[in-house]
């Protein structure tokens, strides 16, 4: 009886003990679902429909994760998560289920019309609505654009058009124009004349710029911002939104006067069952002031963009608005989610973001950057530096398809920012870039490792000045080691320069660059436009167009850099070193040099001019190299780009140092985004030799072949 009467005891009081711990785990976690209502109690059973109705439900219950069931959660204002929310909550996929926010508005029941002699579908949207971008279930789908393929080209420029025409530093770049002269025969009659956009490409910048007028009897096309650079004749241009162009299965039109939407339908499209989504909403979550905010296995698909009012910043699409805003925040994380047919900017993390993360996510079809890491440069003890911020293993598969200048990873003012495993390819620009302070003026950019990255296809021949990895001013600490870049390639038109591998600019300086693999760029595999006190040492340099090392120096008494122990391999095209300026401002010593064609014909120049290019003996003669080895560095098949190294490989015997390239990019193993297997591209696919685009000519291999003789007889009167 004691006994029985100890357990009703025990039960009547652990039970309440019990209800409240069950309270508590339930309240622990928040459940949203598509047909759920934001007026349920968020529940498994009952679940709420909304993420805003959910992040305010976890201020009430303490919940740190949410649960989104499957299916698609359309966001039209920005969700914004401030200091009022509760920190360290996770919002996730609810067991592997397929999961997607998105910005786009769905638009059904088209009616058939004509369009430009074309069958086309048109539906009624409102004279409110202004979307840049449209997207079917599958991906974006292409404006307008005039010409169809091709270009137009600038037929002049006057300067009674230009903001700034009195500027004299670095006028050739960036003087702003309100007006291009085109050729009046290219342009032709256009409705709606306001919606046009025209866009210029040159130099490392892509304008867009909304029309303003056009005068047929001019070929003065205004626009309503002026350019951010320099207009010149013979530049590209083409024109987007122009109704007239309206013909091929796939495209759209916006007509916003009149509210009508044109579509030319797929085939198999018809009236009646297509469904296409306009994004408008720019930025679909904003985190400010809130620690410990987590997304994982999340599909972030469809957002819309503007374009910039007033004057662009000319590099790097600075301007491009984010599709997720992080700002004044630690311990943020994306986990494993997927950024799909986005318009400008995938993720954006801004002052004050620390130890923060992107993790094995995937990009594809992404409008500008993948990832954009802009801080502010203050002292390094300021409490608001951006820095700690990991991104780790993701895919990025297209980026920059809306802002062609737009960079994969971009890093400002940041610093001890690990860049490590990435995949990037398919870009217009640059695939990584880190700094934003020009020359030797202080910057809070340093301690940063971009590290087993593989790059590959990017420029396309878009733009110029662009590198697989660039880096700009002091950078102390900063290593760029184990990447794998191939195939960049920049404009080969008139005024087109600057397809290179590894790209240290203005001022990049205290740098170790060192194993990585770089080859088949369209100029050189490592270009450095002056600094200071940076050691490339044990890469693998090979196959580039114009030449595999390029040293740009300025008379300033500074050593930019010590070349060790790296392999440049060339094809009977390119020189091995280029462009040296001053013995005393670069040291090359105990590099391994061979031709893949030539063996040990072997070229370097001076100031890139190939008439005066010499060989390397000469050169080490002339005291520009020191300790060349010249020898065959028996990769097993360099001309199919397989780099690996034979086990009797001289140059093993002489101090280079093997590592395994082949496993730059994901990492095998991994999951990336929600079902991506890691690891999976090969390190040199898609590889092909680039065209040299240096001339030349019969005279100049006349010239070296007398050189060459001279140098042997001198050789022979010697001994």
């Amino acid at each position: 009886m004691k006994k029985l009467l100890s357990l009703i005891l025990s039960a009547v009081l652990l039970f309440p003990l019990a209800v409240c711990f069950s309270a508590f785990a339930a309240g622990n976690e928040i459940f949203v679902a598509p047909n759920g209502s934001d007026s349920n109690d968020g529940s498994f059973s009952s679940p709420l429909a909304t993420l805003e109705a959910a992040k305010e439900k976890a201020k009430t219950t303490g919940a740190d994760t949410v649960y989104f069931r499957e299916g698609s959660y359309t966001i039209q204002d920005t969700v914004r998560f401030d200091q009022t929310d509760r920190p360290n909550v996770t919002y996730k996929a609810y067991n592997g289920e397929h999961v997607t926010f998105t910005a786009g508005v769905p638009y059904t029941g088209f009616e058939p019309c004509t369009v430009n002699g074309v069958q086309a579908l048109r539906k009624f949207v409102g004279k409110q609505a202004d979307f840049n971008i449209l997207f079917n279930a599958q991906t974006t789908l292409p404006r307008t654009r005039y010409p169809a393929s091709g270009y137009l080209m600038i037929h002049g420029v006057d300067d009674r058009y230009c903001i700034n025409p009195d500027l004299q530093v670095d006028a050739n770049f960036h003087k702003g124009y309100t007006a291009l002269i085109a050729d009046k025969n290219d342009i032709p009659a256009m409705q709606n004349i306001g919606d046009v956009v025209v866009r210029v490409l040159h130099f490392w910048k892509d304008e867009m710029l909304r029309v303003k007028s056009y005068d047929p009897a001019t070929g003065v096309l205004e626009f309503t911002k002026p350019s951010a650079m320099t207009f010149h004749e013979n530049e590209r241009f083409f024109l987007e939104n122009v109704f007239e162009a309206l013909d091929t299965p796939g495209e759209w039109y916006l007509d916003k006067p009149n509210g009508l939407l044109y579509y030319i339908p797929l085939p198999g499209e018809t009236a009646d069952s297509v469904t296409l989504w306009g994004g408008e909403t720019e930025t679909l979550l904003s985190i400010d002031g809130v620690d410990g905010i987590r997304f994982e296995r999340i599909v972030f698909r469809g957002n819309g963009f503007n374009i910039p009012e007033g004057r662009d910043f000319s590099q790097a699409a600075y301007n491009a608005p984010g599709c997720i805003v992080c700002e004044n925040a630690k311990g943020f994380a994306l986990q494993n989610c997927e950024f799909r047919d986005i318009a400008a900017c995938a993720v954006f993390l801004g002052e004050n973001v620390k130890e923060s993360s992107v993790d094995s996510c995937l990009f594809c079809n992404i409008g500008a950057q993948a990832v954009y890491i802009r801080g502010q440069n203050v002292p390094v003890d300021d409490p608001s530096v951006t820095k700690q911020i990991t991104v780790r293993n993701n895919l990025v598969n297209g980026y920059g398809r809306v802002f062609f200048n737009a960079v994969g990873v971009l890093i400002i003012h940041a610093n001890s920012v690990d860049v490590l495993n990435n995949e990037i390819h398919d870009g217009y620009y640059t695939a990584i870039s880190v700094g934003w302070s020009w020359g030797y003026n202080y910057s809070v950019t340093y301690n940063n490792h971009i590290c087993d990255n593989l790059i590959y296809d990017i420029g396309q021949g878009w733009l110029s000045d662009m590198g697989g990895i660039y880096t700009l001013g002091l950078q102390p600490g900063t290593v760029l080691s184990g990447n794998c870049i191939h195939n960049v390639a920049a404009d080969p038109g008139e005024g087109g320069y600057g397809g290179w591998g590894i790209y240290p600019d203005e001022g990049s300086s205290n740098m170790l660059i060192e194993k990585n693999l770089v080859f088949a760029c369209g100029n050189d595999s490592y270009h450095l436009h002056y600094g200071e006190n940076n050691t490339v040492r044990n890469n693998i340099f090979a196959l580039s167009g114009e030449s595999q090392v390029r040293v740009v120096s300025r008379a300033e008494g500074r050593l930019t850099a010590r070349f060790t122990d790296n392999i440049l391999l060339t094809d009977g095209k390119a020189a091995t070193f280029s462009h040296m300026q001053g013995k005393d401002l670069f040291e090359a010593k105990h590099n391994f040099l061979w031709d893949l064609t030539c063996g040990d014909e072997l070229y370097v120049n001076q100031n890139g001019d190939a008439n005066r290019s010499m060989t390397v003996r000469r050169a080490e003669k002339k005291g520009w190299l020191k300790d060349c080895v010249i020898v065959d560095p028996k990769f097993r098949d360099a001309a199919n780009f397989d780099f690996t190294l034979a086990e009797d490989s001289p140059v093993l015997q002489q101090g280079f140092e093997a590592w395994d390239y082949t496993t730059a990019g994901t990492v095998a193993g991994t999951v990336v985004g929600l079902d991506h297997a890691g690891g999976q591209t090969p390190y040199n696919a898609n590889a092909k030799a680039q065209t040299y685009t240096e001339s030349f000519t019969v005279w100049t291999r006349i010239i070296r072949f007398f050189r060459n003789l001279s140098e042997q007889i001198r050789v022979l009167f010697t001994r």
